[in-house]
C-alpha cells in the first residue's frame, strides 16, 4: 500500500522534470532540447525527493522522542499538517527552480 507521503515524494521527483519540460516547450526546443531538459530536471528531482524523505524522517524521529507524545493527538496533527504544507511548498519551489535552470541552459545551448 502506498502512503500519502510516498505520493508526495513521487510528485516531488516528477515536478522538476515537468517544470523543465514546460520550459523546453515554451522555448520551442526540439527533441534534443527536451532530452536535455529531462536530464536537467532529473537532478533537482532526485535531490528534492531525497531531501523531503530525510527531513521528514528526522522530524518524525525527533517528535517521537518527546515525552507524552503518544497522548498529544492535537499537537501531532498540527506538526504533520505543517510537515505536509512544507512538502507542498518544497514541491512548488523545485518545479520553478528546475524550469528556470533548464530555460537558462537551453538559451545558452541553443
Amino acid at each position: 500500500m502506498v502512503s500519502l507521503w510516498d505520493l508526495l515524494t513521487l510528485i516531488c521527483f516528477v515536478m522538476p522534470i515537468g517544470g523543465a519540460l514546460a520550459s523546453a516547450q515554451s522555448f520551442k526546443a526540439g527533441l534534443g532540447g527536451q532530452a536535455l531538459a529531462v536530464a536537467i530536471g532529473t537532478v533537482p528531482g532526485v535531490f528534492c525527493a531525497w531531501t523531503v524523505r530525510v527531513v521528514s524522517k528526522a522530524i518524525v524521529a525527533k517528535l517521537q522522542r518527546r515525552p507524552n507524545w503518544d497522548h498529544a493527538a492535537p499537537l501531532q496533527r498540527w506538526f504533520f499538517r505543517g510537515l505536509f504544507f512544507a512538502a507542498l511548498v518544497w514541491i512548488v519551489f523545485a518545479g520553478f527552480l528546475s524550469g528556470g535552470v533548464s530555460l537558462a541552459v537551453l538559451r545558452l545551448a541553443f
